[in-house]
């Protein structure tokens, strides 16, 4: 009797438990986030897609793509057609339709007087009315914009066929101009948003009140860039700090200095100029790479700035040492030499810093031209406290002590491999390599990497990369450079959509000309600078360009804000 009873009790907390998983369930199944509370759905099934009869042939291409991408997100085959009509037979008002460019349609008028109060000659508007939407530029620039911030915003794949969710808003206006809008493929275009000038030289006072004294043509060269994101006070998040080297023209002194922009890039102050403090008997400050640590190394915090440079007297001595910034750049302390060697031809060069989050050392990579057995080399050392750095490690190394690597940057792409390139001169010239691994601690140093061509096009020295999760399933990685080895003059940029098996070639966001000016070549190009914001779309590029007039000896630090679009 009594095992009749636990048995039967047995039974109804079983069902006791099974009544509550299946409310609990039930609760889970349709409660939603608060996302999809937030999510206001539009039926466009029954919608055609009307363009300007005289669109470009950009904003014909990006009409293609909305109608082709409604179909794949959200399983309808939306018609298209102009606006051309018969005079006898106007336009339905009561039609459904998404109005591309100037169309004939009152709602295209209307949201055309909109644009027209805006200043900026690139606006885009994009509004949706009782029954139409309308997706519209000033400029055929804007209206390529419009096209995929609509596919961008509004068009999310849905469970909910036929519908686009317009939660980002009825009326969206944007109000800035774009400088050049550059095709890279077919599914990914790039705008330069902003391009800025922060220092020219035009003459042998061009510094003097930066330098605080007049004194010989300086050249403003070796820029590098960071957009601050792990700051403790959250106003200095969103600022960019960019570094460059004043180089003398007779290569007797440099010093460096840190430039701050508030507002993106369209204007910049100077901060501060980071002195050699451990061996005071250095003078120059040069080839330098800032970076700001993302996590906490010894002592100190995530947010710290470094400013990795190479001092140097190039007749007599030369070092990697390392400044830190806990200020957003105001203030710095020279706190650490990484390596030494010695003046020109024994010296050792041009820091690339990385803090690698699996292992949480601190690494620096730099050339190296005080081994007598080799030419120069590509090395690396590492550190857990900023302070005490390991022995070296090889990245280029090779067995003919004439074969001369150098100017290594690198990045870590979305596969998990590291992608450093550098610049290799020896018995077949000088051009840009690169290579990969997966350990960044193993790089193969006798493998001298892969040269850098498109078909007969390379460039060769000063190289640059970056790469950004934006641009499809393997992301997008860029390689620029200075000199062009066979090529028109354009000074292209390579890019790749498979982690560097195959490339092709963009414009260059900020072209310069080598043969412009003979006085000044040396110092163009001289090395340029990328970095991936906060937002993964945009790119942050500093370079050292000329001006156009061979009359003048100019070199300029030119600053760029690029956007990368699907």
């Amino acid at each position: 009797m009594k095992k009749a009873t636990l048995f039967y009790k047995l039974i109804a907390i079983v069902i006791v438990f099974a009544t509550l998983a299946s409310i609990f369930t039930a609760c889970k199944e349709t409660e939603k986030t608060p996302e999809e509370e937030k999510k206001e759905l539009l039926d466009i099934s029954g919608y055609t897609i009307v363009r300007y009869d005289a669109s470009a042939s950009q904003v014909t291409e990006g009409t293609k793509n909305l109608k082709n991408t409604i179909k794949s997100e959200l399983g309808i085959d939306l018609t298209v057609q102009t606006d051309w009509y018969n005079p006898s037979s106007a336009p339905d008002p009561n039609a459904k339709e998404i109005l591309i460019d100037k169309t004939n349609r009152k709602e295209s008028s209307d949201a055309l007087e909109k644009l027209e109060e805006e200043p900026t000659k690139d606006a885009y508007i994009i509004e949706i009315t009782e029954n139409k939407i309308v997706i519209l530029g000033k400029s055929t620039i804007g209206t390529v914009r419009a096209l995929k911030s609509f596919i961008s915003s509004y068009v999310l794949p849905s469970e909910d066929s036929g519908k686009i969710d317009i939660s980002a808003g009825k009326s969206l206006i944007k109000d800035y101009d774009i400088v050049q809008n550059i095709s890279i493929t077919d599914k990914l275009d790039m705008d330069v948003e902003v391009v800025s000038t922060i220092l020219q030289s035009t003459r042998p006072d061009a510094y003097s009140d930066v330098l605080g004294t007049p004194a010989t043509i300086y050249y403003p060269v070796y820029p590098s860039i960071v957009e601050l994101q792990y700051q403790k006070n959250e106003a200095d998040n969103g600022k960019l700090l960019a570094i460059l080297e004043f180089s003398s023209s007779n290569n007797t002194s440099t010093t460096g200095s840190v430039w701050e922009s508030t507002d993106k890039g369209e204007n910049w102050k100077i901060i501060a100029r980071p002195r050699e403090m451990i061996d005071r008997s250095i003078k120059g400050v040069s080839m330098a790479h800032i970076y700001e640590l993302p996590e906490q190394v010894g002592d100190m915090p995530a947010g710290t700035i470094l400013y990795s440079g190479t001092s140097v007297n190039y007749d007599r001595k030369s070092h990697i040492a390392i400044w830190r910034s806990f200020d957003a750049g105001y203030t710095w302390e020279e706190y650490t030499v990484v390596a030494k060697g010695g003046g020109l031809g024994e010296g050792v060069w041009e820091p690339f810093t990385w803090y690698e989050e699996t292992d949480g050392y601190l690494y620096c990579f730099y050339s190296d031209d005080s081994d007598p057995k080799h030419d120069q080399k590509l090395v690396f050392k590492r550190s857990k406290d900023g302070e005490e750095w390991s022995d070296v490690y090889h990245v280029c190394a090779f067995d003919n002590s004439k074969e001369r690597p150098g100017m290594l940057s690198m990045t870590k792409m979305g596969n998990g491999e590291y992608f450093a390139v550098y610049e290799y001169c020896g018995s077949k010239g000088c051009h840009i390599y690169y290579k990969t691994t997966k350990d960044i601690t193993s790089w193969n140093p006798s493998d001298p990497g892969t040269p850098l061509a498109v078909g007969s096009y390379s460039i060769g020295s000063a190289p640059w990369c970056v790469w950004t999760p934006v641009g499809g399933e393997c992301g997008t990685l860029i390689v620029t450079g200075m000199w062009e080895t066979n090529g028109d003059g354009s000074h292209r940029m390579f890019v790749s959509f498979d982690y560097g098996k195959t490339w092709d070639l963009m414009a260059n966001p900020l072209p310069y000309n080598l043969n412009n000016q003979a006085t000044t070549h040396e110092h163009i190009c001289y090395s340029p600078s990328f970095f991936v914001g906060a937002d993964p779309s945009i790119i942050y590029y500093l370079n050292t360009t000329n001006t156009n007039d061979p009359k003048y000896d100019v070199a300029e630090i030119k600053f760029a804000r690029l956007k990368l679009y699907e």
